[in-house]
């Protein structure tokens, strides 16, 4: 149980974290090309970030699941 919260926890600060980004690239991309040089870096980190959010949703997913 006590993994389960944890993991709760981690989801909702990358949960967090991958909206900030997503607004930070939305921003930057209506203001193109002016700061182009920062688009890779920016998609780059928006990318890590929502792939370990789907990892940790699986991962919390399968913690139920076993706990059935």
């Amino acid at each position: 149980m006590e993994q389960i919260v944890k993991l709760k926890e981690e989801i909702k600060e990358l949960n967090s974290a991958a909206i900030s980004l997503q607004n930070q690239l939305h921003d930057l991309a209506e203001g193109l090309p002016l700061h182009l040089e920062e688009l890779p870096e920016l998609a780059r980190r928006t990318f890590e970030t929502f792939s370990a959010l789907a990892a940790k949703r699986q991962e919390l997913k399968s913690l139920k699941s076993q706990q059935v």
